[in-house]
């Protein structure tokens, strides 16, 4: 788990220092938001407080986390969507309101295939098959 942790929080602080150089040279000048769209205590809350933990003190920054619950992942998934695209406010989701929800749902408020940009990925699933 440590070195999965570690490997994130390099992933996100490598890319939240290039973007910075490249889009603004006084990026960020105020707090960075990550919105997590499922509730405190979930994994992708777990991971956004590991990821802001380490990140703040690199951006000189804090790192807000923000859970927007509801509709399984696509409230807070859409609130992202739909904020300036200023470099300020991230999400950490799962493939739920990414992918799945396209086609569970007739009519999302976001386009995930054309108003997110992803980032970084910040973690995945590992699974062993076994046999008798």
């Amino acid at each position: 788990m440590k070195l999965l942790a570690k490997s994130w929080i390099l992933g996100v602080a490598c890319w939240a220092m290039g973007t910075a150089a490249l889009a603004q040279a006084n990026w960020p000048n105020r707090p960075v938001k990550l919105v997590v769209p499922y509730g405190p205590g979930s994994s992708p809350d777990v991971i956004a407080r590991i990821i802001s933990e380490k990140l703040a003190p690199r951006l000189g920054q804090p790192v807000i986390i923000e859970n927007r619950v509801g509709a399984g992942g696509n409230t807070g998934t859409g609130a992202v969507a739909k904020a300036a695209g200023d470099g300020y406010t991230f999400v950490i989701s799962t493939n739920g309101p990414l992918v799945y929800n396209t086609v569970l749902y007739k009519k999302l408020s976001y386009d995930p295939f054309t108003e997110l940009r992803p980032v970084v990925l910040a973690g995945g699933q590992v699974t062993r098959a076994s046999t008798p």
